[in-house]
C-alpha cells in the first residue's frame, strides 16, 4: 500500500445495537474496489468504536 490509497473509518451499528468500526481502504481506481476491514469488538458508543479503529490503523502503520 502506498500514498495513493485513501484510509477512512466507518462506524456501523450491529444487530445487537452496539457500534462496530470498519476500516475502509480505497485504492486507486485501476486496482479495484475499496477494502473493508471490520475491527474486532462492539462498543457502547460510536466514539469508542472509532478510537478502536484508529488504534488498529496506527498498529498497522507501525507493523505491529
Amino acid at each position: 500500500m502506498d500514498e495513493s490509497w485513501v484510509p477512512n473509518v466507518e462506524i456501523v451499528r450491529s444487530e445487537s445495537g452496539r457500534f462496530v468500526a470498519v476500516l475502509v481502504l480505497t485504492p486507486p481506481p485501476e486496482l479495484g474496489p475499496p477494502v473493508r476491514v471490520p475491527i474486532a469488538g462492539e462498543h457502547d458508543r460510536p466514539e469508542l468504536a472509532e478510537e478502536a479503529a484508529l488504534d488498529t490503523f496506527a498498529a498497522m502503520t507501525r507493523g505491529d
